[in-house]
């Protein structure tokens, strides 16, 4: 049990480090087009104007810029997925109701539908399915020996 716990945490430190990773890539990519473009005057070569002298300063100032706005969307996004995880955790073990903001325990299926544009889709686990057809012959049996 502890083990599947420990798989679980990895799996989840995976995914946000994985969305991390694809916003910074991004963004890197962006600076390397900032000073490729200040190196090169690829505007002056796409628009056949006349083209402008390197100027470091302006691509370290492109660049500090592009750098701010990825801190402020990888720590944004960052932090919407924490405050979804946490809200997450909070479920009732029993019915699965999730508890929300402001303390009110609501139905899995209308938080997500309430708090994100998704679609939800019923389907039975195997677990399920196997105990619901293990209930049913049993009750088809007593039904047969009564």
């Amino acid at each position: 049990m502890a083990e599947e716990t420990k798989t679980k945490i990895f799996s989840k430190i995976d995914a946000f480090a994985s969305v991390a990773f694809w916003q910074f890539m991004a963004f890197f990519l962006l600076i390397c087009f900032v000073w490729v473009e200040e190196r090169f005057d690829l505007t002056s070569i796409v628009f056949d104007t006349d083209p402008t002298p390197f100027n470091v300063y302006r691509a370290m100032l492109l660049s500090s810029v592009v750098i701010l706005a990825g801190v402020i969307a990888v720590g944004n996004t960052y932090e919407k997925q924490r405050r979804l995880v946490k809200r997450l955790l909070m479920s009732c073990a029993y019915c699965h109701r999730v508890k929300t903001d402001d303390g009110s325990w609501m139905h899995v299926e209308d938080f997500f539908l309430t708090n994100f544009p998704v679609g939800m889709e019923r389907g039975v686990c195997a677990d399920c399915d196997s105990m619901l057809k293990t209930v049913g012959e049993k009750s088809k049996n007593l039904l047969e020996d009564a």
